[in-house]
């Protein structure tokens, strides 16, 4: 009797794909994953969200103070808020690895939690990604050929392009959130039902377009930011040679001027975009090619730990903005003082009179 359960656990497919599974050198254990990741989302990741949620929420204000009459400020704006949106994920996902907040007794499980935050997460990237996109592209043509596109940007057009990117985002992840329905999940552990997600039997076909998407999308966005920044740069050099040896007068020289800090901050804007999402796109290639490196792959340890550390690079990208537009922009920095000094003046009155 026991002969034939052995035999029959030898030939099923479960014992086979064990024994693959065993034979593969796994890189990254479990121990050594969750202090990697305990560390990181507890240290510097955790400082990067917080400080990013604040210096974005600053960032809407001022934007909504100078107002949305210039393309420049909607489309920032529209930037910032998908940024804030970005980091409200990650802030949480942050949180979750800190050892009090495992030890609450929670209603739900916080793996399923923590999967629909990172899509959430990813929503919002994907918006920032084509909204970059848009603010090189518009620059580019307006240094490049400004009397043939002068009319092509406007502020109605930008604020239909930010609506439009954020609907099409949303749907392009509404697959997945159809695949997971809200559950009632009992735990063993604990011997309690929590609330949970229960995923559609036939997910997979779902989940392969809508990771495609979410894949191939954002690389035509990478290269579009990659692309405009780079004809941005050549432009900027052959025009300040040109300027140096032209004469012009004061008012056009003011007005070149303003012009060219509007492109040095997009250049520079979009430059640490590249830096920050660079190794992301080369990550979703490489797994494109290697099924180890999968979620419910043998090396799913390690895409973890590297998506922590993309996650950390994608949060510093969201948070450094508010530096400089403080650093490149006047407009900004005169909002920003005023504003400050309103809250200074009112402060002071409220101590006189309180």
């Amino acid at each position: 009797m026991v002969g034939k359960n052995v035999t029959k656990l030898t030939n099923s497919a479960t014992y086979k794909e064990l024994l693959d599974t065993s034979t593969s050198q796994v890189l990254l254990s479990d121990e050594v994953l969750y202090y990697f990741l305990l560390i990181n989302f507890w240290g510097p990741a955790l400082v990067v969200c917080i400080l990013g949620v604040v210096t974005n929420i600053l960032n809407i204000i001022i934007f909504c103070k100078q107002g949305l009459r210039d393309t420049v400020n909607i489309s920032l704006l529209g930037l910032a808020t998908s940024d804030l949106g970005s980091l409200i994920t990650l802030l949480y996902a942050n949180i979750s690895f800190l050892p009090d907040f495992l030890a609450l007794n929670l209603p739900y499980v916080g793996n399923d939690v923590m999967y629909i935050s990172s899509w959430c997460h990813v929503l919002f990237t994907r918006i920032s990604t084509w909204i970059t996109a848009y603010i090189t592209l518009e620059r580019c043509l307006c240094v490049t050929t400004p009397l043939k596109v002068k009319n092509l940007f406007t502020p109605r057009r930008t604020v239909l392009y930010v609506i439009f990117v954020y609907v099409f985002m949303l749907a392009s992840v509404t697959p997945i959130f159809y695949t997971a329905r809200p559950a009632k999940i009992f735990d063993p552990s604990y011997n309690t039902t929590l609330f949970g997600i229960s995923f559609l039997e036939d997910r997979d076909k779902i989940e392969m377009v809508a990771f495609m998407t979410n894949n191939t999308v954002p690389t035509l966005a990478f290269c579009t930011v990659a692309i405009c920044t780079a004809i941005l740069v050549s432009t900027l050099r052959n025009k300040s040679k040109w300027r140096r040896q032209a004469t012009m007068a004061n008012a056009k020289t003011v007005v070149a001027d303003r012009d060219n800090k509007v492109v040095k901050m997009v250049v520079l804007i979009s430059t640490i975009f590249i830096i920050c999402y660079f190794p992301g796109a080369a990550v979703f290639v490489y797994m494109l090619l290697d099924s180890d490196l999968r979620v419910d792959g043998v090396q799913k340890n390690m895409l973890i730990a590297v998506f922590s550390i993309l996650f950390h690079l994608e949060s510093i990208n969201a948070s450094v903005n508010i530096f400089i537009y403080f650093s490149m922009s006047s407009k900004f920095r005169a909002t920003f003082m005023n504003m400050i000094c309103f809250n200074n003046k009112v402060s002071r009155w409220i101590k006189q009179y309180i």
